[in-house]
């Protein structure tokens, strides 16, 4: 059995729109087939079948949201086929990625997230999402918990994972901050839910002023985005960050157990929202 269409090892790419396009299958053969198809792409898989009374079958709908290699096989009474097909995606202007996700209610300073992570891109040059060393995939760079194979390759349902994820760190922000009756502002709401996207609290209560205040013992290293040193650790204090900075920079690829500077949601938040 041949496929008539499409050719071997075709691409197909799914338009910035992020509709999934038409994905047709032809063979030469007749009568009733039997099609079995796998998508993977890295660790996530979908599989599934299809039956149809005659030699032409659509993928669409089955492998919507989905991307990477498309293997379908086929039977038609003895016959049988194989065939791969590469599924691959274009990014959205980051404008349209900006406006969807203003669409969106709770979006208050994710879009600085976004922009900081991923630029608002989704996909790589080769059509493939944005997969960061430690697991962050796509344009929200999502990682714990791990993403669904639709959230990673459909840049809509990226933001709204994202989006999700950011909702629970609002929410434990306002719940932080309100704790005993304390007042707290918008402003800093913003920037304890920031700093929770990157772990830790940003604020400590100032019994003195009677109010919550940025977190003084981190000092930020300036020229990264979540880097500081802990200023109450005997080995940084009274230091300044120029000189903490080249005593530490050599290590910051690769964090050794002794290292005295770490990795904070504090300096992330500083770094994102100013």
């Amino acid at each position: 059995m041949n496929f008539n269409k499409p050719g071997s090892n075709s691409i197909v790419t799914v338009p910035a729109a992020g509709a999934w396009p038409s994905v047709a299958f032809e063979t030469d053969a007749s009568g009733p087939h039997s099609w079995n198809w796998t998508i993977q792409w890295g660790s996530f898989q979908k599989s599934g079948t299809a039956q149809t009374a005659g030699n032409t079958w659509d993928a669409q709908d089955a492998i919507a949201n989905c991307g990477g290699t498309l293997t379908v096989n086929v039977t038609a009474g003895k016959d049988s086929g194989s065939i791969k097909v590469k599924i691959q995606g274009a990014n959205p202007s980051a404008s349209d990625a900006q406006a969807y996700l203003a669409s969106k209610p709770g979006s208050d300073g994710f879009d600085k997230i976004i922009q900081h992570e991923s630029k608002f891109r989704h996909f790589t040059a080769q059509g493939e999402p944005v997969k960061s060393f430690d697991n962050g995939y796509g344009m929200c760079q999502l990682t714990t918990p791990i993403p669904a194979f639709e959230q990673v390759w459909n840049w809509q349902q990226n933001i709204e994972g994202g989006l999700a994820l950011f909702a629970t760190k609002r929410a434990a922000a306002i719940q932080y901050l309100s704790q005993n009756g304390r007042p707290y502002t918008e402003d800093q709401v913003r920037y304890e839910a920031v700093c929770r996207w990157n772990g830790g609290s940003y604020h400590v209560w100032d019994s003195k002023a009677n109010r919550w205040v940025r977190n003084p013992n981190i000092l930020c290293d300036s020229k990264t985005g979540n880097i500081g040193w802990d200023m109450t650790d005997s080995a940084n204090t009274g230091k300044s960050e120029a000189e903490l900075r080249q005593r530490d920079s050599g290590s910051y690829s690769k964090r050794p157990a002794n290292a005295h500077w770490k990795y904070f949601g504090v300096c992330y938040a500083d770094a994102i929202l100013g």
